[in-house]
């Protein structure tokens, strides 16, 4: 068994035509700890944006290789076995982003921020960086980055990423009991989330809870128009829908209307 600490940057956030431009990961085996990183050539733009968070530049890409023949890739490319773990913070990204490169993931899967909102419950976002800080990361990336001959970590850069990764999945596990494959039920268990992050709400810092107090009607709309592509949001609105049976029978019927009308 091998656990993958996987971190990628892309040429921007949009999960069908964004691309990989640098893979990095830790893999530890049993007291192991080795690291990998690779550029990746691509042929896309870079957004303006992307560039400002990773500070990758097209010239930096030029000599690269594209991200399937790397050793990074292929490295991970021949782990992926059930036995081994995949994890990341926002598996999303990483595993959309391999997959555009034809590799489709048979390890398990763990999440760190989903695992972190289920057993971080005082932590005051689930940014990685917030994290870092809040629960003293920061005081042990050093002695990682010289246990792996990295000369500089810093936020948005894959190789640093990999690093908190690694130590905010060794609170986790603690937290977790030391049970690694709780950590992967946990990530496949729907969040009950608190406060409503879109919309009119928006800035708000207004919980579901008190929504459902002052308009639960709206809890409709949402079931049937935002979260049936948001798994947490989906739970969290039905939970509440739950409470009153007749909105629920409400929810399900415009539900079946809605499904027909696409």
């Amino acid at each position: 068994m091998a656990l993958f600490f996987v971190d990628v940057e892309s040429t921007g956030i949009d999960l069908q035509k964004d691309r990989i431009i640098q893979l990095a990961f830790l893999k530890k085996e049993g007291d192991d700890l080795e690291a990998f990183s690779d550029l990746c050539y691509t042929d896309l733009s870079m957004s303006y944006a992307s560039m400002g968070v990773h500070h990758i530049t097209p010239e930096m890409l030029e000599e690269a290789y594209w991200p399937y023949e790397t050793d990074s890739f292929m490295a991970l490319e021949k782990a992926n076995s059930e036995e081994n773990y995949f994890i990341s913070h926002g598996n999303e990204l990483d595993i959309t982003m391999l997959q555009h490169e034809g590799l489709e993931l048979k390890m398990q899967c763990i999440d760190t921020d989903k695992c972190a909102r289920h057993l971080l419950k005082d932590a005051e976002d689930y940014k990685l960086q917030t994290l870092r800080y809040q629960y003293g990361l920061y005081q042990k990336e050093n002695e990682i980055a010289r246990r792996l001959g990295i000369t500089e970590v810093r936020p948005h850069d894959a190789l640093s990423d990999v690093i908190w990764h690694y130590l905010l999945f060794e609170l986790l596990l603690e937290k977790a009991g030391g049970d690694v494959d709780r950590l992967v039920t946990l990530t496949e268990t729907p969040i009950l989330l608190e406060r409503i992050t879109f919309g009119k709400y928006k800035n708000k810092n207004m919980t579901f809870e008190e929504l459902f107090a002052t308009d639960p009607g709206d809890f409709v709309w949402m079931y049937n128009h935002i979260a049936r592509d948001w798994p947490d949001l989906e739970y969290t609105v039905e939970h509440w829908l739950k409470q009153d049976p007749r909105l629920w029978k409400k929810a399900l019927e415009e539900r079946k209307r809605v499904l027909w009308s696409d």
